[in-house]
Formats: C-alpha cells, sequence, structure tokens
C-alpha cells in the first residue's frame, strides 16, 4: 500500500511536470468563444401623461378621486356654476323678556295656541325653525307646531296649514328644533305665521307649555304675535316669540363678491367670475406637487360664515415616470441597435406616452404586439426629430399589449494607443484609451487566434479623458495574431476599437524535458485514465455549479406572479407580483381547475402532488397541487428542473408550517406572512426584487467592495433608494456566474438586503 502511494505520488509530480512543459509547447488557453458583438443593458426613463375630467353637482367642497396614486399634478382647471348658498340659519329673535304659556285650566283661564308672525323677504327654502321654551311634567299630551298662512287684516294666523309635526320640546328651559327636513318647504315673499297648536289639550290645568318672547326691544319691532282661545285675537306689535330658522335662499352669488378662494398645496388661488352670474373659474396652472394619495381635497373659503352649493366640472393633468429595461448591441462596423421593451397601461380614458430618446438616435420602430406577432404601428406616433422626443397617443394604446421599442445610433469613435504591435508571454501589455465623454464605461476583451476572448471582460469607470489598460499575457498563450477590443458606452451612446498585435514564442526545448516527457508517458499510461477520469469530475461539477446559479437568475427573471391558493375553496392565501401584471389569482386557480381533467400535460405525479403545465400566449401557467393547497406560478418560460426541486422543497416547509392554518383558512391572510420569507429562503426571490445597501461592519473582499459601489452609483444615477440584480449585471457581457455568486453573498451576509414594499 505504500509503495502504491510513493508511485501514485511520484506520478502526479511527473504528471504535473510533464502537464506544465506541454503548455509551454502546446500554448492552451481556457476562454469562451468570442461572439463578435457586445451587449449593454442600460435603464431609461419614460414619461406618462393622464388627464381627469370629471362633473359634480350640489355640492359644498371638492373631492377628486385619483386612478393612482403618487403621480405628479401638473395642472387643474376648473369651472364653477350655479354659486348659491347652501344652508344658514336665519336669527329672527333671540332675546328673552318673559314667556307666554299655552294650557286648558278652566273657561276662564286658557290659551289653545301662540302664533307669531313670520315675514319672507326673498324665496326661501326652510329645513326647520329653533324655538326657545320648555314644559311641565304633567304635560305628556302630543301638540303639534305648524306654519301657518297670515291674515293681514287682523295682524294673525289663517286657517291654512303649510306644514304640521309633532311639537318637539321637553321640561328644561332650552332651543329645540322643529324639524321639517324630511319635507322641507318653499316659501316666496310674504307673510306666514308660525303656531304653538294645543287645541286638543284636555281640562289638565298641570299641563302648561311656555314659549319665551320679546316685548320690550324685539329686533324686528314690526311683527305681530297672537293667542288663540276660541277664535284668534288681534294681533299685537312690537312683539315676537323667540325662534331661528333653519333655511337656504335662492340666491347666486358672484365668486369675487364673496372673495372666494381656494387653496391647493398650501398656496391660495383665487376665483375668478364666470361669464354668467353665479359661476366661476379656477385654473391652477405650471405646478409639479405630488399628491402621495388618490384623492384631491381642495377647500374653499369665502368672506361669510354661510355655507355654499356649486356645481363644478374639471379637468386635471397628471405625469408620472418609470424606467425600463433594455439591451444595446455594440458591433465593429455596425451602427448600435437599441431595444427597449417598456411596460405601461391606460389608466384613464386620456392617456399617453412620452419617450425622450437621445440626439445620436435615428431610425426609431415603434412595435406593439396584442397577439403573437409584432405590428410596426410607428405610423401612429408622433415622432419630433427637432425636440428628440416621441409620443405614444391615446387611442394607439391598448390594453394587453406588449411594446418595444427599436432605434440605431452610429459607432462614436475614439483613440486606442498601443505602442508596440509585437509582444511576449509573460509580458506586460499596456495601452490606454482616449473616451470621446468623459463618463461611461470601457470594456476590454481580448481575442486569440482561435476566435476566443475573456471568460469575464474587463470593464473600467471612465473617471478621465484617457484610461489605462494593463494586462498580464499568460506563459500559455498562443503563437499568433491576437485582437484587443474596446468598447465604450454610456446610457444613450456607444461605440467599439480594435487593434491586432503579434504574440511570439522562441522556439526552445531541454534536453531534460525530452527525458521527463518520454518517463512521463510511461507513467501516464497507467494513471492517465484515472486522472482524466478525476479532470473530467471535477470539470463536470464546475459546469454543474455554474449551471445552478445560471438557472437560479434565469430563473427568477422568467417568474411574473407566485400565488399559493388553498385548495378546498381555491382562494387565494398568497400572492406576489415580481413582473408583468397582476391576474385574478382566484380566477386564475379556478380555470385550471376546471381544465385538469381534460389530459394537460402532467409531470411529476405522486401521490399528493401533481403538476398541471400550460402555455397561454407568452406565458409559461404552471399549477403544482399538494395535500390542502396549490402554487401557481406564471413563467416567461419554461422553469428549469432545479426550481421544479426547489418548488417541492418550498411545499414541505409550507406544509410543515401553515398546514393547520391552511386547514383553518377562513380569509384572514394574517398568518401567511411568513410565506414571504420562505420564497426567499428556497428560492432566492431576491435576485428579482428591488434591493438596497445597508451598511454593517462586515469584512468584505475586494470584489464584494466593488459590487457594493457599482450598486451605490446606480442608485445614485437613477435617484433611487433600491437597485435590481439585473442593473449590477448590466455593464457585463452576458451572464457572470462569479457576479451572481458575490451578490448571493452579499445578500447572505445581509449588506443587500430586499427592500420592503
Amino acid at each position: 500500500m505504500k509503495k502504491f502511494k510513493k508511485i501514485s505520488g511520484l506520478s502526479v509530480l511527473v504528471t504535473s511536470i510533464l502537464v506544465l512543459s506541454l503548455f509551454q509547447i502546446v500554448h492552451l488557453s481556457h476562454a469562451q468563444l468570442y461572439t463578435e458583438s457586445h451587449i449593454i443593458h442600460p435603464s431609461f426613463k419614460f414619461f406618462e401623461y393622464s388627464e381627469i375630467k370629471g362633473t359634480k353637482d350640489n355640492i359644498s367642497s371638492i373631492s377628486i378621486q385619483l386612478p393612482e396614486s403618487n403621480w405628479t399634478v401638473t395642472d387643474i382647471q376648473m369651472n364653477i356654476s350655479d354659486i348659491s348658498l347652501s344652508s344658514e340659519i336665519n336669527i329672527f329673535e333671540d332675546i328673552e323678556t318673559g314667556l307666554e304659556t299655552l294650557w286648558n285650566r278652566n273657561s276662564m283661564f286658557r290659551t289653545f295656541a301662540l302664533g307669531t308672525q313670520l315675514e319672507i323677504l326673498e324665496l326661501t327654502e326652510i329645513y326647520g325653525v329653533f324655538i326657545k321654551g320648555y314644559k311641565t311634567v304633567e304635560a305628556t299630551e302630543i301638540i303639534e307646531f305648524q306654519i301657518q298662512g297670515y291674515d293681514e287684516g287682523n295682524y294673525s294666523p289663517n286657517n291654512t296649514i303649510y306644514r304640521s309635526i309633532d311639537l318637539n320640546i321637553s321640561t328644561n328651559l332650552d332651543w329645540y328644533y322643529q324639524d321639517f327636513s324630511s319635507d322641507p318647504i318653499t316659501l316666496p315673499i310674504g307673510n306666514y305665521s308660525l303656531v304653538m297648536n294645543g287645541t286638543n289639550l284636555p281640562q289638565n290645568y298641570l299641563a302648561k307649555y311656555y314659549w319665551q318672547k320679546n316685548t320690550l326691544n324685539p329686533q324686528i319691532p314690526h311683527l305681530y304675535t297672537s293667542s288663540y282661545i276660541t277664535s284668534w285675537s288681534t294681533g299685537i306689535v312690537n312683539t315676537s316669540f323667540l325662534f331661528k330658522l333653519n333655511q337656504r335662499v335662492e340666491r347666486m352669488y358672484n365668486p369675487e363678491d364673496i372673495n372666494m378662494t381656494s387653496e391647493f398645496n398650501g398656496e391660495t388661488y383665487k376665483i375668478i367670475n364666470g361669464p354668467k352670474m353665479g359661476t366661476g373659474v379656477l385654473e391652477i396652472a405650471n405646478i409639479s406637487h405630488v399628491i402621495g394619495s388618490t384623492n384631491v381635497y381642495i377647500p374653499f373659503q369665502i368672506n361669510q360664515t354661510i355655507e355654499l352649493n356649486f356645481n363644478y366640472n374639471y379637468t386635471i393633468h397628471l405625469t408620472n415616470e418609470f424606467s425600463t429595461r433594455s439591451s444595446a448591441i455594440i458591433k465593429e462596423n455596425y451602427d448600435n441597435e437599441w431595444t427597449l421593451f417598456p411596460i405601461f397601461s391606460r389608466n384613464s380614458p386620456n392617456y399617453s406616452i412620452q419617450f425622450n430618446f437621445p440626439k445620436s438616435w435615428f431610425n426609431l420602430t415603434v412595435y406593439r404586439k396584442l397577439s403573437t406577432e409584432w405590428e410596426n404601428i410607428t405610423s401612429n406616433t408622433t415622432i419630433n426629430w427637432d425636440k428628440r422626443y416621441i409620443v405614444i397617443h391615446n387611442a394607439t394604446i391598448k390594453d394587453g399589449a406588449d411594446w418595444k421599442i427599436v432605434a440605431y445610433s452610429p459607432n462614436i469613435n475614439f483613440d486606442l494607443v498601443l505602442n508596440d504591435l509585437k509582444w511576449k508571454p509573460r509580458q506586460e501589455l499596456q495601452f490606454s484609451v482616449f473616451s470621446p465623454i468623459n463618463e461611461g464605461n470601457v470594456t476590454f476583451d481580448l481575442i486569440n487566434p482561435l476566435n476566443y476572448g475573456f471568460e469575464e471582460p474587463i470593464v473600467k469607470e471612465v473617471q478621465s479623458e484617457e484610461t489605462f489598460f494593463s494586462y498580464k499575457i499568460p506563459s500559455n498563450s498562443r503563437e499568433g495574431l491576437y485582437t484587443i477590443k474596446i468598447y465604450w458606452n454610456n446610457n444613450t451612446d456607444a461605440g467599439i476599437q480594435s487593434q491586432v498585435f503579434d504574440i511570439i514564442i522562441p522556439f526552445t526545448l531541454d534536453p531534460m524535458l525530452i527525458m521527463i516527457i518520454l518517463v512521463g508517458i510511461a507513467i501516464i499510461s497507467t494513471t492517465g485514465f484515472a486522472s482524466y477520469k478525476l479532470v473530467k469530475r471535477s470539470r463536470n461539477i464546475r459546469k454543474e455549479h455554474r449551471q445552478r446559479i445560471f438557472n437560479k437568475y434565469r430563473d427568477m427573471l422568467n417568474l411574473d406572479y407566485f400565488i399559493i391558493s388553498d385548495k378546498e375553496s381555491g382562494l387565494t392565501i398568497f400572492d406576489h407580483l415580481y413582473g408583468g401584471k397582476k391576474f385574478d389569482s382566484s380566477l386564475i386557480s379556478g380555470f385550471l381547475q376546471a381544465i385538469r381533467s381534460f389530459g394537460i400535460e402532467l409531470t411529476d405525479s405522486e401521490e399528493y402532488t401533481q403538476t398541471i403545465k400550460l402555455d397561454y400566449m407568452n406565458l409559461k401557467i404552471l399549477m403544482s397541487e399538494f395535500k390542502n393547497f396549490r402554487i401557481l406560478l406564471l413563467m416567461k418560460d419554461n422553469p428549469s428542473h432545479d426550481f421544479l426541486d426547489s418548488i417541492k422543497i418550498l411545499s414541505y416547509e409550507i406544509e410543515k408550517k401553515f398546514s393547520s392554518a391552511i386547514s383553518k383558512f377562513d380569509g384572514d391572510l394574517g398568518p401567511f406572512i411568513g410565506i414571504k420569507e420562505l420564497l426567499e429562503e428556497y428560492l432566492e426571490t431576491s435576485l428579482n426584487s428591488p434591493l438596497k445597501v445597508i451598511k454593517h461592519q462586515v469584512k468584505t473582499s475586494p470584489d464584494e467592495k466593488s459590487m457594493i459601489t457599482r450598486a451605490v452609483s446606480i442608485m445614485k444615477a437613477n435617484n433611487t433608494d433600491y437597485f435590481y440584480v439585473f442593473n449590477l449585471l448590466s455593464t457585463k457581457k452576458g451572464f457572470q456566474t462569479k457576479d451572481v455568486e458575490i451578490i448571493l453573498k452579499l445578500i447572505k451576509n445581509k449588506i443587500f438586503q430586499l427592500k420592503k414594499t
């Protein structure tokens, strides 16, 4: 056994020497096939505009509902009409100097009714009357309070009754409201009477009703009062019972006459007179105010204590901005191709989109997809080449459509300086790049004679006009012509430069090396196969690891919507939107349940689980059934097997932690909040969720520090407090496993954390 270990150790040593020697001869290069183009993923801002209109009648304050919150109000236009009095309390008399008694004691001392003159000077609607008085405890009978006509000859009430209700009064001296609001009465100009009518009182001398009056100096001295025994007595002038009217007069107001103003965002705006009496106009223009809610409240003030009624129609203009993902292909001898995929949907009957495109872009084409084919609808848009913007109009925007904008820009020229065109292995390849603009990124890729490039191109952020690169040529480099590819880009422009140079390798072969090779051949013949197996296995493990990382990232970008529903009722107990539009989760669950029996593709069938997979338009809809719940997934593409395995593991954890709550589900979603943490643990949903940077006293590697710096720069550039993983990868050429591994580690160390929404 020891002898075998010695031979094995010797074979490893000799083999290592041999392999290193062969590297000197064969010059292998571990790299990836070069694709002749470089792809970047910048972010662009779009502006959406919405016009909200409406009409409201017979109101006293303005409150307007918006379709969405956090939009910016740019201007408000209102036309106000029928500005009239809402209601007011009109005091006729409130000073008390005495009182009058209504009772039925005997034939000598009795009064069956009391009345006071009511003078109406303009058309008036009466909602109620306040009177001041009280009654004795023994007064339990129901008597009437009435609005009657007026006898101009006798200065007393006549027999015409306009309204009659049960008298509202109690045993405490106070103001009591006689409510006519259920059947208000409108009185034209003229004289009327207010009557406390007790003609049905029994002969109970203890049952008394008192109405206070002013007989000394009434506020309206020419009013008359009267009493009724067998008939109405002639009225007495310069007296009045205490009463107040809750009334509304038919009177129109010009807003400037009553100093009518409104308040919005802390500013006061004057209501100017309209073209007719009782109309006005409010204009609040050139503002930029974020409401922060779905309700716009605009209070009004006037220089009187009365409350107004009015009608109004309004127009409110709103704007909002959002960012969209894109890709740009940079290729030598070709114009740069920019493709944007904005996501937007109508939120009002008048809705439009504007995109301000860069000065260098040309040949803009707008595509819309309603079913399966992209339709060129550029002719239905407005492109202003002078001011560099494009508008997608209201009539062109269709619900549920996908959008794509394609444009081109010229390759921006810049200088690549390489002083020497012949180099040797182990030398430090040095060159500099003069960027056209002092912003953006410079990406360096090196192409060898076999048309292989870097496994991960070197990216540098432009700090000044000249950017230096230094790269040590590997000792095992192949002899021949190499090409330096330099890509410069910012968010709106890009360019490419290349330079060809020679790597020359002097031929030398040491005699001792020949002997080592011969001895090595004999040893390799016995150990080579095993070594080959080990190397192959190691490469396969590394390849599988890279594939799993790639699958995690791809699966989370594919995932649009995650739903968990109660299997028995079909009701949603948890859902989370990761991209696209939100659907009715219960409707989707019921739909899949209904068609399950028709033999849609079934996979992974087990005793307790069953997965249904359905392709619908651009969506992959998957429903996995478990004991008492279902998991539904809406994805852009089919997920990997690793993802499906993670769903199975996730389902077991949900079963273990939430089975009891699901079986008792009564519509309360509170017990299922913790499912979101399980999604992050088993699916790593942070790869498709907004993240924020949290400072921690955790030691980080240079690569991790670079990734943190990149995240902070992206948030600063986008003026946000969050970023997405695809933002961090957008400056890279394609998908890089190392980047995602670094990001996952930063998430694990809680330096990158989910942003709460």
